[in-house]
């Protein structure tokens, strides 16, 4: 019995651990800060002053600059990150949600 209650616990700590790719929506919702490699700011906000997010496209001043290609997080909604590819160079960096 005590195995199976272990066993049931350590599924549950795995599921709700386990990585997600985030939505459009997340991404576009949410503040994110600079962490490596490729940089288009220190911080990307996507409310369409400076940078505004269109399908996997990174906008600055209406102007595409890069694009998503990848997102992860937990299900907890922690350790939320994109990588984002600059369309000039193929650089890609990553930012961590804020």
């Amino acid at each position: 019995m005590k195995t199976v209650t272990a066993l049931t616990a350590l599924s549950l700590l795995l599921f709700t651990t386990s990585c997600t790719t985030l939505s459009t929506e997340h991404i576009r919702g949410h503040q994110w800060l600079y962490g490596q490699g490729y940089r288009i700011g220190d911080q990307l906000q996507f409310d369409n002053t400076t940078f505004s997010f269109n399908g996997d496209t990174i906008m600055k001043s209406n102007l595409p600059v890069a694009v998503v290609v990848m997102s992860s997080g937990d299900l907890l909604g922690n350790n939320n990150d994109i990588t984002i590819q600059s369309l000039a160079t193929g650089e890609e960096g990553l930012y961590h949600e804020k």
